[in-house]
């Protein structure tokens, strides 16, 4: 569940007693960044669609029988590197995103985990500074989403009140649950993190089950959905999932035409090594929606 810091605060203030509010904000902390349209005076990290700067010698990227990927975004490194986004993220250079998103082939073709031969309906790009680029146009039959400039801002992940773990802190007594004080904040939390966003780092925005479980190879003699001590490959089921993180997600975007079935999110994963490395493209995508 992730806003931004300034909501996560307004609506602690908004709906909890004052004291109450002030321990709560105390107990939530930056984690990734939350992307959005940039205003007249904002820095600018990226953007949404538009015209990719690709290197001169790169041609578009396409899906090998199925046809061109379509240009989601590009974020900037070098501005992005010195936010709050719990990723080593490039000292500079580019990230470019793209994805087929049926525009080709009249959606005729799937692109999610569930389908490996899919993977190359999805991209990142890493353009390292004093590449040599240029805009590209997008080829037929693509149409290009709109270019919407985005500006971040540092992101909380925000918990519901519910659990000991938030009672303990937040000095709460735990016969207390069924107060509406409670009940209310909690589910104004649910109802402002229902919606997916833009992000980079910090926990994905899942909609529909955990991302990471979806990016995740696991042997077909694992049981993944056994989380009893009598599932002896427990430990490892949790040890490979805990090697992803989020790259960055995107939501569905009227301002520059995006839609991802009902309110869906695009999704790309990476591990610490492959960050470490520059291998960004060794990401793993997938897209849910309600």
């Amino acid at each position: 569940m992730m806003i931004t810091v300034s909501e996560a605060g307004a609506l602690a203030r908004e709906r909890l007693p004052a004291d109450l509010a002030d321990r709560y904000r105390s107990l939530v902390e930056p984690s990734g960044q939350i992307l959005s349209a940039a205003g007249p005076g904002d820095e600018r990290v990226g953007v949404l669609g538009g015209e990719p700067r690709l290197p001169e010698d790169l041609g578009w990227p396409e899906w090998e029988g199925h046809g061109p990927l379509s240009f989601v975004a590009a974020l900037d490194c070098d501005r992005l590197s010195a936010a709050e986004t719990g990723l080593p993220l490039p000292a500079d250079g580019t990230l470019l995103f793209f994805y087929f998103d049926g525009q080709a082939d009249d959606h005729e073709s799937w692109v999610h985990p569930s389908e490996p031969g899919s993977r190359p309906g999805s991209r990142v790009l890493y353009v390292p500074a004093g590449t040599a680029v240029r805009p590209r146009a997008a080829p037929s039959p693509l149409e290009p989403y709109k270019q919407v400039p985005l500006r971040s801002s540092p992101a909380v992940a925000l918990p519901v009140i519910e659990t000991y773990e938030m009672y303990q802190p937040l000095g709460i007594a735990p016969e207390t649950l069924g107060d509406p004080v409670y009940t209310e904040f909690n589910d104004a939390v649910r109802e402002l993190c229902a919606v997916g966003r833009h992000q980079i780092g910090g926990p994905p925005n899942s909609l529909q089950g955990e991302v990471k479980y979806e990016v995740t190879d696991f042997p077909p003699d694992w049981d993944i959905n056994d989380f009893t001590p009598d599932n002896p490959h427990l430990d490892d089921i949790l040890d490979e999932v805990s090697r992803w993180e989020l790259l960055a997600q995107f939501a569905g975007d009227g301002d520059a035409g995006m839609m991802w079935g009902d309110g869906g999110v695009l999704y790309w994963l990476t591990t610490a090594d492959d960050l470490a490395a520059r291998r960004f493209d060794r990401a793993r995508f997938t897209w849910q929606c309600h």
